[in-house]
């Protein structure tokens, strides 16, 4: 896209049923989606990485074993997931110590959990030259403090440690990065949920986080996981698509296949590219 290169790199496969996690009622999903929600899909678990004349930004660090120990109801028996992030960022000749900014799109353990490595039973940064961003509602959330509060919790050393040593900015709103990436609030399926929004030669993209898990979320914004703060989490979707479909932009969220809208805000498709 133009001056950026945008490399998705997917850190193993999560696994669940749409109806387990679903916010609104049974009535409202099963006529359309019943057989979908029913099933267990798969849904992959993604990093991308940002590639800017200025700039080498992640937009979110994931560790896939460490969240698949901290909840295994989301993985499948004997699945076998891809190599690391730090892996993969090598395969595209990118070093832990060429990245600058880290971008944490949610106070969400699978999109932090590789913001540190621990060596010799000790936590630091995985990328000791970025600054990490994430938004200060998500930080100032009641559950993150008293998770901060307790020694070994996974918010504790990760989190924690970029605070304590201090990269880790908390970010209220927008916040330009380089000429062409822009991180935008948008809050709903956490408080301080951010966007990353990327601009150059004409062209747009979107990382979108957990702004939509699934396409039925495209063509239904009322359908999201039961931990929204749903009114927010719809006039943060209806914003994305206004502004994405006059951009023909190019979705990439967490966990779906990248993508763009199609049709109208009342009749939209997500088709994937």
């Amino acid at each position: 896209m133009g001056d950026v290169t945008a490399s998705i790199l997917n850190l193993g496969d999560l696994s669940f049923r749409l109806a387990d996690v679903e916010l609104s009622p049974e009535s409202e999903w099963r006529p359309r989606y019943g057989e979908l929600f029913d099933k267990r899909l798969w849904f992959p678990s993604q990093s991308i990485h940002l590639s800017t004349p200025d700039a080498s930004i992640l937009v979110d660090a994931g560790d896939y074993a460490l969240f698949a120990s901290a909840d295994p109801s989301f993985i499948s028996d004997n699945y076998v997931p891809p190599s690391t992030l730090i892996e993969q960022l090598a395969e595209i000749g990118v070093g832990r110590g060429d990245v600058t900014h880290v971008v944490i799109t949610h106070a969400h353990y699978d999109h932090f959990a590789g913001v540190t490595v621990r060596a010799d039973g000790t936590y630091s940064p995985t990328f000791p030259r970025a600054s990490y961003l994430l938004g200060r509602a998500d930080w100032d959330n009641p559950e993150m403090q008293k998770a901060l509060g307790e020694r070994d919790s996974a918010e504790s050393v990760s989190l924690g440690v970029l605070r304590a040593s201090g990269v880790l900015e908390l970010v209220d709103g927008e916040k330009r990065l380089t000429p062409e990436v822009t991180v935008l609030a948008a809050p709903g399926e956490s408080p301080g949920h951010q966007i990353v929004r990327v601009h150059s030669g004409g062209q747009t993209l979107y990382c979108l986080g957990d702004l939509f898990h699934h396409a039925v979320e495209v063509e239904d914004i009322k359908l999201m996981s039961n931990w929204c703060d749903a009114p927010t989490n719809i006039k943060t979707r209806r914003e994305l698509i206004r502004a994405a479909l006059s951009e023909d932009a190019v979705l990439v969220a967490a966990h779906m296949s990248p993508g763009r809208l199609s049709g109208s805000p009342n009749d939209l498709r997500f088709l994937i590219v």
